[in-house]
């Protein structure tokens, strides 16, 4: 059987004869920015804090999803949140809170959170309370985790607990602290 694909081989390299290679086109290689990226200040970063959530209506909203996770590894950190792998270092509940001040709260939880580890649960409620039954802190709470740069993903806790969602966070620098 191997000398059979040796004669192939030798076939193949007869048939063809005499190969010349060809010329490799210039590639080009765009020039890189060689100027050094300068870290916020504290004050900037304050300021871009505020900037990640969009308090308006919501009514035209659809209903957010009951899992997220924008990093790539979806499935499985959404499977790891849902287990307990990460364990859960605060908790915050937000009934009662208008829509502004539990966006304050939420900003400043997710901070707290990050000092300690990367991952929390956020109660928000059902929304059974709320004028038509709609739901609207569950809704904002929601879209505004999806829109924060340092939330990885969430998921509620347990199936069918609408009414709350644990997150996992990036984990933050030594240096930032």
């Amino acid at each position: 059987m191997a000398k059979k694909r040796e004669e192939e081989n030798i076939d193949f390299a007869k048939a063809v004869g005499a190969v010349t290679p060809l010329k490799t086109a210039p590639r080009y290689e765009a020039p890189r920015d060689k100027t050094p990226i300068k870290p916020r200040s504290k004050e900037q970063e304050s300021l871009a804090a505020e900037d990640y959530f969009y308090v308006g209506s919501g009514a035209s909203w659809d209903e957010p999803p009951a899992s997220f996770s924008k990093n790539g590894q979806g499935k499985n950190d959404l499977q790891r949140l849902r287990n307990g792998h990460y364990p859960v270092v605060a908790d915050v509940d937000l009934h009662g809170y208008t829509q502004e001040e539990a966006q304050q709260v939420l900003n400043e939880f997710i901070e707290f959170t990050q000092k300690r580890g990367v991952c929390a649960e956020i109660i928000h409620g059902s929304g059974l309370g709320s004028s038509g039954y709609k739901p609207v802190l569950k809704n904002m709470t929601r879209r505004w985790l999806m829109q924060h740069p340092d939330v990885l993903a969430y998921i509620e806790p347990r199936e069918g607990n609408d009414g709350a969602v644990r997150i996992l966070l990036k984990r933050r620098r030594r240096e930032e602290e």
